[in-house]
């Protein structure tokens, strides 16, 4: 994993300037622990958008760091590997109905293009479509779990499942020659393995689940 931050000098200003750089839409900052990249995310105004954000910073900055050794594992050697900011575009859905992208080096916004200016080309950039995630259902529900939780159950899911596509589009950002299917089989893992943790952080039941094909 990463021992030490790369350097964030810039001109002063530079967060201000860049969060008013894209009209009609907002920006957030978000920090993790140490090891992990900055994120500005950046988002179309409005209360869907504003909860989606939300929901990832509280992903990234409480249980991305607080996850348990046999989940965190998975991911150790990807933090060496991303820049040191990532910008984070929210959306409802994309076009192609895809859950998030990775933006290849040259295909980035203008908000990420400024950034790799001001900083050194240190940025990356990914998409996370926030509705079509909300409704993805990578594997069935446990019907104990839904029991138990009710209405909760579906809020831990956007929670497991906007931390798994976000960790599925930065495990392409730092290894692009990895598969997909590998890539996909291990993000679906991480999601079952983590609605485990949340459930039974939550309530003490058991989220039990089948095996199902994910949808492309």
């Amino acid at each position: 994993m990463r021992t030490a931050k790369k350097s964030f000098a810039h001109p002063p200003g530079l967060w201000q300037r860049l969060m008013e750089s894209f009209r009609g839409r907002r920006q957030k900052l978000v920090r993790g622990d140490r090891s992990a990249p900055l994120l500005l995310l950046s988002y179309p105004p409005g209360s869907g958008a504003e909860e989606a954000a939300l929901e990832l910073e509280a992903c990234y900055t409480h249980t991305l760091p607080a996850l348990s050794d046999a989940l965190a594992r998975r991911y150790a050697p990807m933090w060496e590997h991303l820049p040191a900011v990532v910008v984070v575009l929210l959306r409802p859905r994309s076009a192609c109905g895809c859950l998030g992208h990775h933006h290849p080096r040259g295909t980035e916004s203008g908000l990420a293009r400024r950034l790799q200016t001001e900083l050194g080309g240190s940025t990356g950039e990914i998409d996370l479509a926030y509705e079509a995630i909300r409704r993805w259902q990578p594997l069935p529900l446990s019907s104990l779990a839904s029991a138990e939780l009710g209405d909760r159950l579906a809020q831990l899911h956007f929670h497991a499942a906007l931390l798994s596509v976000l960790v599925h589009e930065l495990e392409h950002m730092a290894f692009p020659q990895k598969p997909e299917r590998i890539v996909r089989s291990g993000s679906n893992e991480f999601y079952g393995m983590l609605m485990e943790e949340l459930v039974r952080a939550e309530s003490g039941a058991v989220f039990g689940m089948k095996e199902s094909r994910r949808e492309s």
